[in-house]
């Protein structure tokens, strides 16, 4: 083997990115209210799936430990 073996994903950077990227949307939104509707839906859908992943990221890092 070429030594991937004992490489781990970085979930919790991936979730911890989530979070502030969610964060940037939403106070990228607040600061541009006159956005037309259909961009400020797309955005605030970003915003939530951001936080979901987010949430469910660290979340398990907590509960399950590093290793999972």
């Amino acid at each position: 083997m070429l030594g991937f073996g004992r490489v781990r994903f970085p979930f919790t950077f991936m979730g911890l990115m989530a979070l502030a990227f969610g964060i940037w949307v939403v106070a990228d939104m607040a600061a541009h209210r006159s956005l037309d509707p259909v961009s400020q839906e797309l955005a605030g859908a970003t915003a939530v799936g951001c936080f979901g992943f987010a949430a469910y990221v660290l979340i398990r890092r907590v509960r399950r430990g590093p290793q999972h």
